[in-house]
């Protein structure tokens, strides 16, 4: 696998025959689904399952996503991959840290900001969405998913 911070997941161990030994020995048969999606772990750069999940299906193309998720749960338990950041496996609403100047100094603001209404308003001063439009904001990865909503 790629030692490249952009990687989503980073192995705690080789994905060597010895890897896949202990995957048979904790009860999980080695399919040929499986190693395609071994295979892509260690040369991708996939953010997230269903990211994996795509690539896998132009190999294996009656992948189904669960195989994706219980091989990605097994290589943690058995200690061989760790997720490093978040992968749309949980919803995680990102939100405003510190607004700095360039000097460090914290710059306050009159009233508490929320993330989700300073991205909004920037999207409609762009004339992207509309004064109506609500949003929703969540974190897979480093990235910052946003859904528009009436």
């Amino acid at each position: 696998m790629p030692n490249n911070q952009d990687s989503v997941y980073s192995q705690v161990g080789d994905l060597t025959e010895e890897t896949l030994q202990k995957l048979e020995r904790s009860g999980l048969r080695m399919t040929v689904q499986r190693r395609h999606i071994i295979d892509i772990l260690t040369k991708s750069q996939c953010t997230s399952p269903k990211e994996l999940w795509y690539e896998a299906r132009r190999y294996v193309p009656d992948l189904g996503i669960a195989t994706v998720y219980r091989l990605i749960n097994r290589l943690e338990q058995i200690g061989v991959l760790a997720k490093t950041r978040n992968l749309g496996l949980t919803h995680v609403e990102p939100k405003l840290g510190v607004i700095s100047n360039s000097e460090g100094q914290i710059v306050r603001t009159r009233a508490r900001l929320e993330l989700s209404e300073l991205v909004r308003l920037g999207l409609i001063s762009s004339g992207v969405i509309g004064h109506n439009n609500k949003i929703e904001l969540s974190l897979v990865g480093e990235n910052v998913n946003i859904v528009i909503t009436s």
